[in-house]
């Protein structure tokens, strides 16, 4: 697997330092799950930023990718000034999937800022599986201004459930304590069985997932620098660029496996 040259088509501005990259030419990656990832960088960037920086997914149509980003750090800022035409190295698709959805489960899918990327993918799936009905997508942010891309995710058909901090859309709280509040007001275990809970988010939020996907550092993507590392229960660590990023909540040990004595 190699970097490949491709151009950017456009860049949708959603929000206050948050966008969509669409990019052209990457019929490499029309076989990516929800879950999996790339290596991005511009091909202009020089050795500042030298590294390139791993992104989830939004959307996969045709030979056309589209990549969700806030910008936060020196990468993302210089991927904020982009303008269509510039010219960008993709690695992918990397990493592990969340699983499949079926007629047999019911998702319930957790997302945090950003984190939001890989879960809208999964509802696009269960939606042309016909199976919208049996997901449901808790999207939780600071304020009203980090939730996007609301208007498609409610296209999919999926039930959409928000939270805000400071409760200006949606429950006031973390999205955790809305998924803590929809688990109490379901029927007990033996009248129906518990939802599978998918996460992708900040840490924190992470924890409280039966189910979670790990953003680690990555300098690579490909499992050679080990600056992703988690520590496992059985093991040392795993690496979640080529284990993960989605892992089980119950094989992780050190900081997440403190933090899940408290969880949802």
């Amino acid at each position: 697997m190699d970097y490949v040259l491709v151009p950017l088509a456009e860049k949708i501005p959603l929000g206050p330092g948050t966008f969509v990259l669409r990019f052209a030419g990457c019929e490499f990656l029309q076989a990516t799950l929800p879950g999996q990832f790339v290596m991005l960088r511009g091909a202009d960037w020089g050795t500042d930023p030298l590294l390139p920086r791993a992104f989830s997914l939004l959307d996969v149509r045709g030979d056309q990718v589209d990549v969700l980003i806030k910008a936060s750090g020196k990468a993302s800022r210089l991927l904020e000034r982009a303008l269509p035409g510039a010219r960008f190295s993709l690695l992918g698709p990397l990493g592990t999937s969340f699983p499949a959805p079926t007629v047999e489960r019911e998702d319930w899918l957790v997302a945090g800022g950003v984190g939001l990327a890989p879960l809208y993918m999964h509802a696009r799936r269960a939606q042309a599986a016909g199976l919208a009905r049996q997901v449901t997508l808790f999207y939780g942010g600071r304020s009203a201004s980090d939730l996007v891309l609301l208007d498609d995710i409610a296209a999919t058909g999926c039930e959409l459930v928000l939270a805000t901090d400071d409760g200006s859309r949606g429950m006031r709280g973390r999205v955790t304590d809305a998924v803590a509040k929809a688990m109490t007001a379901r029927p007990p275990v033996d009248v129906a069985p518990l939802p599978s809970l998918m996460a992708c988010g900040p840490d924190p939020m992470l924890v409280a997932t039966a189910r979670l996907s790990l953003e680690g550092e990555m300098a690579c993507g490909i499992g050679i620098c080990l600056a992703c590392a988690v520590p496992c229960v059985g093991r040392p660590f795993r690496y979640t660029c080529v284990e993960g990023p989605v892992l089980p909540l119950d094989e992780l040990a050190g900081e997440y496996a403190l933090a899940r004595q408290g969880a949802v």
